[in-house]
């Protein structure tokens, strides 16, 4: 057990014994090693199921728009927990004081999938852990080290925000990485369209990618509504079209860059790779990035006099 996990359960057995929170949010070992999964742990004798490895992936901010509604809850969270919490405390689904948030510093968390090649296989892996050279892998044949460019997930390839943007309590330090990944999307206006036909004729309208995001918090989501009928509900690529291109608008100024919509997307589109192309129009239009602590309302929540104004920019 790494000492930032032991320092985890200490900082949550304090807050739950002193009555702070009612609940610690957390990830907890999963079904098998290199897994985890979200725990919400309730009471102090129970803060040993809380885990902190390469395999804590999730983002927990999801839960809290309805855990820290109405209570004060804690939370363990990864630099883009963190920067979803702020998105949320920005757009008024939470409030700070109802949050007690443990952040750690993270040198990014691996992709399952890429821990089976070679001579590793992922019946064999044990534990994982984080080295200066990689992700240190334990297996029942002995350890190895995998460079992080070779396991880490995509969204951990390209970020630069390895600490916690707000905390209560920050624990561990993080290294930036030595490489950061290019986008995949092609550049041609022709090339890009014949691209995301491409991946967007695979989806079978599963909302995982919408269910697992933090930002997409609407009670009644367009893509469910009867009048008006934004989209229908066939999985054809037309309709994949509309419903991807619509959410990305509604996550503009909004998403944080966590992947965890092209994680779960059980046919593989690179979803995070249209929300990234997003996020970057916003930073060069209005200067702004979801998830900064520094900005009192999210970019569609507010307006300055200099803001770019596309019906005064046609041309």
């Amino acid at each position: 057990m790494s000492e930032i996990e032991t320092r985890i359960r200490e900082e949550a057995k304090k807050a739950l014994e002193s009555g702070g929170v009612s609940v610690v949010i957390g990830w907890g070992a999963g079904s098998v090693p290199f897994k985890t999964t979200p725990v919400f742990v309730n009471k102090p004798e129970d803060v040993e199921k809380l885990v902190w490895n390469p395999a804590c992936t999730n983002n927990l901010a999801v839960y809290l728009p309805k855990l820290a509604k109405d209570k004060k809850v804690g939370i363990v969270a990864k630099p883009c927990d963190t920067r979803s919490i702020v998105s949320l405390i920005q757009e008024k689904q939470i409030k700070r004081e109802n949050l007690f948030i443990i952040g750690l510093g993270c040198d990014g968390v691996v992709d399952a999938f890429n821990l089976d090649f070679k001579d590793l296989r992922l019946q064999d892996v044990t534990s994982l852990d984080w080295s200066t050279d990689g992700i240190k892998v334990s297996t029942t044949n002995g350890d190895c080290t995998i460079p992080c460019s070779d396991c880490l997930r995509e969204m951990c390839l390209v970020c630069t925000k390895r600490e916690p943007a707000i905390s209560d309590v920050k624990l561990g330090e993080a290294m930036q990485p030595t490489a950061i990944r290019e986008p995949l999307i092609p550049e041609l206006p022709d090339e890009r369209k014949s691209y995301w036909a491409e991946q967007f004729s695979k989806c079978i309208r599963c909302y995982a990618c919408r269910q697992v995001c933090p930002a997409c918090y609407c009670k009644s989501c367009f893509a469910d509504r009867i009048e008006p009928k934004w989209t229908a509900k066939k999985a054809t690529a037309e309709e994949a079209w509309m419903f991807h291109a619509t959410r990305m608008m509604h996550l503009a100024g909004r998403c944080i860059g966590c992947g965890e919509c092209e994680r779960v997307c059980p046919v593989g589109i690179p979803v995070a790779e249209l929300a990234r192309e997003m996020a970057e129009a916003i930073k060069s239009t209005y200067d702004y990035e979801a998830g900064d602590p520094s900005q009192e309302s999210s970019v569609l929540g507010s307006y300055k006099d200099e803001d770019f104004d596309p019906a005064h920019h046609s041309e």
